[in-house]
């Protein structure tokens, strides 16, 4: 399949936490089309079994790899870290990959933390992805991961969390300097949990980290558009299931009014 810098990227999230990777995109790589799918049919990702992950990831890629995308961004931190093996070994030498784990892992921000507090969908804390990973790269570092499973379909439903929910998470953090936000839905939340902490944890700038790695590996590959596009279109979004009333709000919030966003729902296996 033939590729350019004119072509899409596809990026994928199991409802509406990848949109934040997708806006950072936008605002990083202006020039630059896509098409988002956020699976709100199977939404939450945290309570589903590995088998099942790997394979609803495996038919979004496929979608938006048949939607002849440049590159697969995996804006999704269950599905990183249950499917990104299967989804490699499948695409690697078709198209380009990025996820939302490994360039956070490689990159040198831990350098100065001794104490860091993963939260996370519990599918990707069973995977134990982000610990491996860590520890590969970072000896020295005492990691504490707990499983948040009420923030990601509340935070996908537009429900206001209450400050005690959040609360009752990060209280059985002692004594860390750094706090990751192991599920993009939490994004959405990263101003309550600075607060929460008085500004005196560090969180990961999670988004600016990502993007960073895809516009330098698409700049790599001679895939970066670098010039307005006039073939540009608005950004088009999928759904998994009928289009949910906050998944629209947050789209046109985030990318304005002038998006196309469809249903697409896959056949059962």
């Amino acid at each position: 399949m033939k590729v350019s810098p004119l072509s899409p990227i596809g990026i994928f999230d199991s409802g509406i936490g990848g949109l934040l990777i997708a806006k950072e995109i936008k605002m990083r790589m202006p020039n630059e089309n896509f098409i988002y799918f956020g699976d709100t049919g199977n939404m939450p990702y945290g309570d589903k079994s590995k088998e099942f992950i790997i394979e609803n990831s495996m038919k979004i890629a496929s979608f938006l790899y048949k939607k002849k995308c440049k590159a697969l961004v995996i804006a999704c931190n269950s599905m990183t870290s249950n499917s990104l093996n299967a989804i490699h070994q499948k695409f690697h030498r078709k198209i380009l990959i990025f996820n939302v784990i490994d360039p956070i892992v490689k990159n040198q921000v831990f350098l100065s933390s001794k104490r860091i507090g993963i939260i996370a969908t519990p599918s990707t804390i069973r995977s134990n992805f982000y610990i491996k990973k860590i520890k590969k790269y970072y000896h020295h570092l005492d990691v504490v991961q707990i499983s948040t499973p009420l923030l990601a379909p509340m935070i996908e439903k537009g429900l206001k969390i209450k400050k005690n929910v959040i609360k009752n998470y990060l209280n059985h953090f002692k004594s860390i300097d750094t706090l990751l936000l192991a599920c993009t839905h939490y994004l959405f939340l990263k101003q309550e949990i600075d607060k929460f902490y008085h500004g005196k944890v560090h969180l990961i700038n999670i988004q600016k980290i990502v993007v960073q790695e895809i516009k330098k590996k698409l700049d790599e590959e001679k895939l970066l558009c670098i010039h307005p596009n006039c073939n540009s279109k608005y950004p088009i979004f999928y759904t998994s299931s009928s289009i949910p009333t906050f998944f629209e709000k947050k789209v046109k919030i985030l990318f304005g009014r002038k998006v196309f966003i469809k249903t697409h729902v896959f056949n059962s296996s």
